[in-house]
């Protein structure tokens, strides 16, 4: 009996979560980037080197001074303000790049060149996790990445965040799950979601889960057949075993969107339904 896929987007379509909805403030956080002073110092001392070496350059030099030498010290000047201007406006955009967020007990609001957005984490689809960090997320496919960065004043809060993601929205799918839909999860079939750009814009695959059976691609297992999901740190792959102990799937560490949603929903239908009689 084919059951009805539960669509999960519907976020794109629903309108912006009240106040109310949101819960209480927790915090603001302002762009930052993790290296910013140290490339704002880089630029600086190019510019001001450059400057001086400059102004060296035009002073009255002494007549044995050979003309070249000092067309030389002018280009190094002019290299030098180059850099440092070059690095200033790079760092200038990659601190804009980062979203300011203002984090709620029950969403999130974000603010970049893009515009503003705002979601339940309930909502939230597709989060991209790293070391138990809330890294980058989206609402659905149809709305785009938001990249919250990896600044270290910032893993607390980045922790939290993904800890709120992995309950709230463990919570509604499982509550889907258990009224008889089929939820679905996504993931990277190529590694390449490495870098940012390809994070952006690379393709995912989708898995499936009911009450009954979890499916990733033509594969399928039963609820009950699942002894537990593997994880290894050495080998950087999550591995779905089976009782029988055979291996049903093995993926990167890092392919599933929302692994820990899946982990848990699954972990929790293990526990509330009995197993199934054997045939």
């Amino acid at each position: 009996m084919t059951q009805q896929l539960e669509q999960t987007s519907q976020a794109q379509a629903a309108p912006a979560p009240d106040a109310d909805a949101l819960g209480a403030l927790i915090g603001s956080y302002d762009k930052g980037f993790p290296h910013a002073f140290g490339i704002w110092f880089a630029a600086a001392l190019s510019f001001g080197v450059g400057l001086f070496v400059l102004w060296l350059s035009v002073q009255n030099h002494s007549a044995t001074a050979h003309p070249g030498d000092v067309y030389a010290l002018y280009a190094v000047g002019l290299i030098a303000v180059a850099v440092g201007a070059v690095l200033g406006l790079l760092i200038r955009r990659l601190v804009a790049a980062q979203p300011a967020y203002d984090v709620f007990e029950h969403g999130i609001r974000t603010r970049n060149r893009a515009g503003e957005q705002t979601a339940l984490y309930s909502d939230i689809e597709d989060m991209f996790s790293f070391n138990s960090r809330a890294v980058a997320f989206r609402i659905s496919p149809r709305t785009p990445w938001v990249f919250l960065g990896y600044s270290p004043a910032q893993l607390a809060v980045l922790s939290e965040l993904h800890g709120k993601h992995m309950a709230q929205r463990a919570s509604t799918l499982f509550q889907q799950v258990m009224d008889g839909k089929t939820v679905l999860f996504r993931y990277f079939q190529n590694t390449s979601w490495l870098t940012r750009n390809m994070l952006m814009n690379a393709p995912t695959s989708e898995l499936t889960l009911n009450k009954q059976q979890l499916t990733i691609g033509d594969k399928r297992i039963a609820i009950d057949r699942i002894d537990g999901i593997h994880i290894s740190a050495w080998t950087g792959k999550k591995t779905i075993m089976a009782k029988d102990g055979t291996v049903f799937q093995t993926m990167p560490m890092n392919a599933v969107l929302s692994f820990e949603v899946l982990h848990l929903v699954l972990s929790t239908l293990q526990i509330v339904q009995p197993p199934q009689p054997g045939p």
